[in-house]
């Protein structure tokens, strides 16, 4: 969902040619599979257009081919900072701002929730890749 939003988002802006945005997860258990049919629900109940996406595992060339590496949660960004490689000079970090948000700054994982946990995935989503975008590209 946070791929969707975010070249949506940069399409608005007219920056989408001077941004690659991509996604992954940090366990291979879904490699190769589509996303779950309630994200693709959730975002086309907001107006999103998906494009096709198979899940794939971050890899060591994605540290090297990404400036901007986020986590949606503590627990994969500890994986991901394990995983980081020494000559990394890009920025890893959650794609909520901690102070954003009384009580955390995690997006959790909707897959074991109903529809509703996708929406408020959804929305935090939304939240972080406005606001991370703000603060790459600057505020328009």
């Amino acid at each position: 969902m946070a791929e969707v939003v975010a070249r949506h988002c940069l399409a608005q802006r007219s920056v989408a040619t001077r941004c690659e945005v991509d996604s992954c997860g940090t366990a291979s258990f879904n490699v190769g599979k589509a996303p779950d049919p309630r994200a693709l629900a959730a975002l086309r109940k907001r107006g999103y257009e998906h494009h096709d996406h198979t899940a794939r595992q971050i890899s060591d060339e994605d540290f090297a081919a990404f400036t901007h590496i986020v986590a949606m949660d503590r627990s994969n960004l500890r994986t991901l900072q394990g995983w980081l490689p020494a000559d990394f000079r890009g920025n890893l970090r959650l794609l909520l701002d901690p102070s954003s948000l009384p009580g955390g700054a995690e997006i959790a994982d909707p897959f074991y929730g109903n529809a509703g946990h996708f929406d408020e995935a959804l929305c935090l989503i939304e939240r972080g890749v406005a606001s991370l975008l703000d603060e790459i590209l600057g505020a328009d």
